[in-house]
């Protein structure tokens, strides 16, 4: 009679751990009422799965009850959700993101000696480096209205038209963004480490992933991070986690 009992328990408990632990792809929605919901990075921490919201705000992701979705963008306020059962059952989600108070930076003018290729008459203007996306793009043409101006000399060039007619050049910009994040966040592991984030700056280790997703799209954290400034850099991300972990204590009060 026991076994009876215990063995179809013992199934029905088992059954419902696996559907417990079964991700499932949920359409999300981001709303901003005073900009553009689209481009946002979207990382699930819990298995480090990335989208990117449409024009739209629209994106898909893989979750289960309980993940960490952070949600951060240049232009809106870094914020995160966590899954919740009737997210997972509803399979859709929606985030209202705020846009960014921009502050402009003084501006310093510095007399610059050194020479260059345009001090010299070598170039009339600064050569641009292109990255392996970048010089895709170029490839295949960044149409704008002024390229219509090449039917009156018979010059009309069709590549871009046709990549912008069948969204090649709009993949190839958000292919552009994903490589110089990737490309920023490889330089700045080189820069600091991760034992560096938890000992000097104090973020503790289950957070290191989300808050260097926090600051890596922040302006000033780009300068800094070009200008190899290491002392300035672990008082900015100092101030930085500070926000972080206001933040963060918000949105699990909400």
């Amino acid at each position: 009679m026991g076994a009876k009992i215990t063995l179809p328990f013992l199934l029905l408990f088992f059954t419902t751990i696996g559907i417990a632990q079964t991700r499932r792809q949920v359409q999300g929605k981001i709303s901003v009422s005073n900009a553009s919901p689209s481009n946002v990075l979207i990382l699930n921490l819990n298995t480090e799965e990335e989208a990117r919201s449409n024009s739209e705000g629209l994106f898909v992701i893989s979750v289960q009850p309980d993940d960490i979705l952070v949600f951060s963008s240049e232009n809106l306020d870094y914020m995160r959700k966590l899954i919740e059962v009737s997210d997972y059952q509803k399979s859709e989600i929606t985030i209202e993101m705020t846009s960014k108070l921009i502050v402009l930076n003084e501006v310093e003018i510095i007399d610059n000696k050194s020479y260059n290729a345009v001090d010299l008459g070598i170039l009339q203007k600064p050569a641009k480096s292109y990255t392996p996306m970048e010089r895709k793009l170029q490839t295949a043409g960044d149409f704008k209205p002024i390229h219509l101006l090449g039917l009156l000399g018979g010059s009309l060039q069709l590549d871009p038209i046709f990549n912008a007619i069948n969204g090649k050049t709009k993949r190839l910009k958000k292919e552009i963004i994903l490589e110089r994040n990737a490309r920023r966040l490889e330089e700045f592991n080189e820069f600091l480490t991760e034992n560096d984030l938890i000992k000097e700056v104090k973020v503790s280790p289950d957070n290191v992933s989300e808050f260097v997703y926090f600051v890596l799209e922040k302006e000033e954290f780009k300068k800094l991070l070009e200008s190899k400034d290491r002392s300035k850099m672990i008082f900015y991300l100092i101030e930085q986690h500070s926000e972080f972990t206001i933040k963060a204590n918000s949105d699990e009060k909400k």
